[in-house]
C-alpha cells in the first residue's frame, strides 16, 4: 500500500503540474487542498462533477486510478473537482475521525468552494460517488439545492450488509468450507450486536480478540456502522444514475439492482454493467476484493483499457441526456 501510494502521489504531482487548478477550501477546523481540471474540448464547461471518495486514505486522483475517468469526460466537455481525504496529501484533519455526517458537510464545503470560484450552478454540479460515498452523495444530493445530479458506483445500501456479504465472498473465495464460511458470518452477526453496545476499544479488542484495526479504524466503525442510504435514494429528487458490477466482489450488485428496480424512484436511472468489478474495472483481469500493487501497476499501463466496456459510454451518454445549459 505505502509503494503504491508513492507512486501514485509522483503521478499525482506530474498532473497537477500539467494540468489542475489548486483550489483550497476549510470543512470545520480542517483545510482541504483539492484540485480543479476544466475540459479539454476547448469549450466552457456544460457541468464540474464532483468526485467523492469510498473507503481508505485516498489522494484526489485516488493515486492515478481518477484520471482514466476523468480523461474521456473532459474531453466530453465536463469540468472535475476532487481533492486529498483529512490527513492524506495536503489536507489538514483525520478522515478516521469522520462520520458520514462530517463527510456530507465536507462534500457541501467543496460544493461552494467550487461555485464560488468558476460560477457553476445548482444545476450545473454533480457529484460522482464510489462505494462508501454511498452514504454521503445521495443525501448530500437529497438535502442541497445546490447539487443537480448524482452517480454513484457500487453503492452498498445498507454498512451492515454489505459488510456481512463481503465477508462471506472473502472467506469462499478462500476456500472455507461452507461451515466454515457460516461460522464467520456468526462472527461477523455477533460482532455488530456488540458495537451496538457502545464498546470501549479495549473491550471491543478484547470482545474480538485481537488488535489488529487501530483505535481510530475502530471508532470510524463504530460511529458509522449504522449508515443507511435507503431515505435518502428513495427521496433523492434529483437526476440519479446508479451503476454496479456484475462481478462486484465487495457488494451484492445483483441484489442492489434488483432492489432499486423494485423501487421505482423516478429519478434514477439503474444499470448493472458487463465484466466489471466493483470499481467498473474489467473483472477478467480484475477479479479481487482489493486492488493490489501488480494490479495498480496494470492499471496505470492500460489506463482506460482497465475498464469494464460498458462503463464510461453508459456514463456519458446518461451526463448527454441532462442537456445543461451552459
Amino acid at each position: 500500500m505505502k509503494k503504491r501510494y508513492i507512486l501514485g502521489l509522483l503521478l499525482s504531482i506530474f498532473i497537477h503540474s500539467s494540468h489542475a487548478e489548486e483550489l483550497t477550501f476549510e470543512h470545520g477546523d480542517n483545510v482541504l487542498s483539492g484540485q480543479f481540471f476544466g475540459p479539454t474540448n476547448g469549450k466552457s464547461a456544460k457541468a464540474v462533477i464532483l468526485f467523492v471518495h469510498g473507503d481508505g486514505a485516498a489522494n484526489y486522483n485516488a493515486e492515478g486510478f481518477y484520471e482514466i475517468i476523468w480523461e474521456p469526460l473532459r474531453e466530453n466537455g465536463y469540468a472535475v473537482f476532487s481533492w486529498d481525504k483529512p490527513n492524506v496529501g495536503q489536507s489538514s484533519g483525520n478522515w478516521l475521525k469522520q462520520s458520514m455526517i462530517d463527510r456530507q458537510n465536507e462534500v457541501l464545503a467543496a460544493t461552494n468552494a467550487v461555485q464560488a470560484k468558476y460560477g457553476f450552478s445548482g444545476e450545473n454540479t454533480g457529484l460522482l460517488g464510489f462505494s462508501q460515498a454511498g452514504w454521503v452523495a445521495p443525501a448530500v444530493a437529497r438535502h442541497s439545492s445546490k447539487i443537480g445530479f448524482v452517480i454513484g458506483v457500487g453503492f452498498a445500501t445498507n454498512w451492515v450488509e454489505q459488510g456481512r456479504y463481503f465477508t462471506r465472498v472473502k472467506y469462499s473465495r478462500a476456500g472455507k468450507s461452507t461451515k466454515q464460511i457460516e461460522k464467520k458470518v456468526s462472527s461477523y452477526n455477533n460482532e455488530i450486536q456488540f458495537l451496538k453496545t457502545s464498546p470501549s476499544y479495549t473491550e471491543y479488542s478484547e470482545f474480538i480478540g485481537s488488535n489488529d484495526i487501530s483505535q481510530d479504524r475502530f471508532e470510524f466503525i463504530k460511529n458509522n456502522f449504522q449508515a443507511d442510504a435507503t431515505q435518502d435514494l428513495e427521496k433523492l429528487n434529483v437526476p440519479g444514475l446508479l451503476l454496479w458490477g456484475e462481478d462486484d466482489l465487495n457488494v451484492n450488485a445483483e441484489r442492489e439492482f434488483e432492489v432499486w428496480n423494485i423501487r421505482k424512484n423516478p429519478m434514477i436511472t439503474t444499470k448493472l454493467i458487463a465484466n466489471a468489478s466493483h470499481n467498473m474495472l474489467d473483472s477478467t483481469s480484475f477479479d479481487t476484493q482489493e486492488i493490489t500493487l501488480s494490479q495498480w501497476l496494470k492499471i496505470m499501463w492500460f489506463k482506460q483499457d482497465a475498464l469494464s466496456d460498458d462503463f464510461m459510454p453508459t456514463l456519458i451518454a446518461w451526463l448527454e441526456e441532462r442537456e445543461f445549459n451552459t
